[in-house]
C-alpha cells in the first residue's frame, strides 16, 4: 500500500464531541505528547511516535486525534486490524472526524467489494476533510461505480488543492478519454508527465490518445519514452506497433508485435495485430496459423475469431469465415454484424 502517512497532516486537533474531565495542566501535557508524536511520524520514527501517542491517551483516553495518529502508524506497519480499532475509537469520541473516515476508506480501498470504501470517502469530505487525497480516492471509487462526471469533479477538486498532483491529472485524463474529450485528455496526460517525468504509464496512455487524434508519429514518440522508462511494458510495444501499422511501416510494426509476443506469448492483442500485418503482406497461412494458436491460448477473446473469419474469407473458406463471425458475435463482438451479412 502506497505510503501517504507523512503527507496528510490536517485534522490533527479536531473538535471533540466527548471529552474527559482533565485539568488544564493535563491538557497541556496531552497536547505536547500529540505534537511530539506527530513530529516523530514525520521523521518516520514510528516506534517512538507510538509511545508518545499512547502516553497521550493515558492522559486523556477520549482524545480522538491521538487515536487517529496511532491508527496511521498501524497503517504504516500493515497492522490494519489495529488501525481500524484506533480509527473506530477516534470516531466514537468525534463522529464528525472526517480524516478518520478517510483512513478507514483508505484501508478498505482495493479490497472492499461492498462499496463501503466509497461511503467512507464521502463521509470524509462531507465532514470537512477537504484534502486532495480524499478527493482523489473518492474519484477512483466514482470511476468504479460508473460515475465518470463525478469522478472528473473529484479529480479537479484534488488538483485545485494540490496543483502538482500528477496521479489526479492522470486519472482525470483517463476519464476524459472515455467521455470523448480527447484534447482535454491529452492536456491532462501531458501535465501529469510535466509534474512526474518518470511516468511510463502516462506516456503510454498519452500515446494512445495521440493515436485517436491521428498523430501517429507523436504516438510512437510517446510509446518509445514509455519503453525507455519501462522496457518490460509489453502493451506499449503492442501499441507502438499499432501506430507503425497505420503509418504503413509494416516491418517496424512486426518487430514490435514479435517483441511483445516474446515477452508474453499469450498476449492476444499482439497476436491479433500481427495477424493483420501478415494478411496485408499476403502471408495468409502464417496469419491463420498464428490466430489458431492465439485462440487456443485465449479462447475467450472475440476479436481473434473475427480476424480469423476475415483470413478464412481471404482463403475462400466462406463457411469457416461465417462460423467464426457468428462465434465472435455470440461473444459480444458487434463488429461481426457487418460481415455476417455476407453469410447465407
Amino acid at each position: 500500500m502506497k505510503r501517504i502517512i507523512a503527507i496528510i497532516l490536517t485534522g490533527l486537533l479536531s473538535v471533540q464531541v466527548a471529552t474527559s474531565q482533565i485539568s488544564f495542566s493535563e491538557k497541556r501535557q496531552r497536547d505536547k505528547a500529540l505534537h511530539e508524536g506527530v513530529t516523530l511520524i514525520l521523521q518516520e520514527e514510528y516506534e517512538l511516535a507510538s509511545v508518545q501517542l499512547t502516553e497521550c491517551l493515558e492522559i486523556d483516553s477520549t482524545f480522538a486525534p491521538a487515536y487517529l495518529q496511532r491508527g496511521r502508524i498501524m497503517i504504516e506497519w500493515g497492522a490494519m486490524e489495529g488501525a481500524m480499532e484506533d480509527l473506530d475509537k477516534a470516531l466514537s469520541y468525534d463522529p464528525a472526524f472526517g480524516e478518520a473516515y478517510f483512513y478507514k476508506g483508505y484501508i478498505l480501498f482495493g479490497t472492499d467489494t461492498t462499496g463501503e470504501d466509497a461511503r467512507l470517502f464521502d463521509l470524509a469530505v462531507t465532514n470537512g476533510f477537504h484534502d486532495p487525497y480524499a478527493y482523489y480516492f473518492r474519484g477512483l471509487t466514482k470511476i468504479r461505480e460508473g460515475f465518470d462526471g463525478m469522478a472528473v469533479n473529484d479529480f479537479t477538486d484534488a488538483i485545485e488543492l494540490k496543483s502538482d498532483y500528477a496521479l489526479a491529472y492522470h486519472e482525470r485524463a483517463g476519464v476524459k478519454r472515455r467521455m470523448g474529450d480527447l484534447q482535454g485528455s491529452h492536456f491532462d496526460y501531458r501535465t501529469a508527465i510535466e509534474y512526474q517525468p518518470i511516468y511510463p504509464l502516462a506516456y503510454n496512455n498519452l500515446g494512445s490518445v495521440k493515436i485517436l487524434l491521428g498523430d501517429y508519429d507523436g504516438a510512437i514518440e510517446a510509446f518509445t519514452v514509455a519503453l525507455e522508462q519501462d522496457p518490460g511494458m509489453v502493451f506499449a510495444l503492442n501499441n507502438r506497433g499499432y501506430a507503425y501499422y497505420f503509418l504503413d511501416d509494416l516491418d517496424a510494426a512486426l518487430l514490435d508485435f514479435d517483441a511483445a509476443l516474446n515477452m508474453d506469448k499469450g498476449f492476444a492483442e499482439a497476436s491479433l495485430n500481427k495477424s493483420s500485418v501478415l494478411a496485408r503482406q499476403n502471408s495468409i497461412e502464417p496469419a491463420l496459423s498464428l490466430l489458431k494458436s492465439a485462440i487456443d491460448e485465449n479462447p475467450g477473446t472475440a476479436l481473434l475469431y473475427l480476424n480469423r473469419g476475415l483470413i478464412r474469407e481471404m482463403m475462400g473458406d466462406q463457411n469457416g469465415a461465417c462460423e467464426d463471425w457468428n462465434h465472435a458475435l455470440r461473444m459480444g463482438a458487434e463488429e461481426a454484424n457487418e460481415y455476417i451479412k455476407e453469410c447465407n
